[in-house]
């Protein structure tokens, strides 16, 4: 009984030591290793599109996804007004959401790699200054975004037309960042997620005692009158 006991324990620290010896090496690979997470923007006039794929594991998961247009279902459309009348009382103040949130969001993404950036536009307008405006303006922000992104590849460029009133734009911006990242930055947008959501609770019941304030004294005048 005793040697079976003593087998049986010697069995279970076999199988525990094998399980970290193999499963620490995994977990270390799984966290450094990359996702390509590529953002595609196409614009055509009154037409754009923007999409989002992900890749890993050798493009063993290929994920596409339209973010934009939305499809929304008929029933949002028709309460539409009514959830924008109640969402302008509860806008959220830049204020309230944490700097240092921001920030260290900001270092993570200045940690990811990036492998390409392209940028193409083309536009027109009949308003020569404000088309020769909009040139200077681009080639600021291309200088700035040449900078920012040490990036792999990167290609960026606008040309203006002066006789036809366009605007055709195609933006790939393809970055690789590990799982780590990813954990690290969910957790930072979560964090900021629940500060929004305290604050507007915090607003909300300031309001609701407000009204309730406002209706006990129009109450208690129209008793006394």
């Amino acid at each position: 009984m005793e040697n079976n006991i003593n087998m049986n324990y010697k069995d279970l620290m076999s199988i525990l030591f094998i399980s970290i010896v193999v499963g620490i090496p995994i977990l270390f690979f799984i966290l450094n290793s990359r996702i390509h997470v590529i953002v595609t923007a196409d614009i055509d006039n009154k037409n754009t599109e923007i999409r989002v794929s992900l890749r890993y594991f050798f493009n063993l998961i290929n994920i596409t996804k339209t973010v934009y247009p939305i499809s929304k279902p008929k029933e949002e459309k028709k309460n539409k007004k009514n959830k924008e009348s109640k969402s302008k009382s509860k806008k959220v103040k830049l204020q309230m959401i944490q700097l240092e949130n921001l920030l260290a969001l900001y270092r993570i993404v200045r940690k990811v790699q990036v492998s390409e950036v392209y940028s193409n536009l083309s536009y027109g307008s009949e308003n020569i200054n404000f088309t020769s405006f909009i040139y200077v303006l681009i080639n600021i922000l291309y200088g700035n975004v040449s900078n920012y992104f040490d990036s792999e590849k990167m290609y960026l460029k606008v040309t203006p037309c002066y006789t036809q009133n366009f605007i055709k734009y195609k933006g790939v911006l393809h970055i690789r960042p590990t799982m780590k990242d990813i954990v690290v930055l969910i957790k930072g947008v979560y964090k900021i997620y629940i500060d929004i959501k305290i604050y507007k609770k915090v607003k909300y019941n300031e309001e609701c005692e407000v009204d309730e304030i406002g209706k006990f004294n129009k109450e208690y005048n129209g008793y006394n009158s």
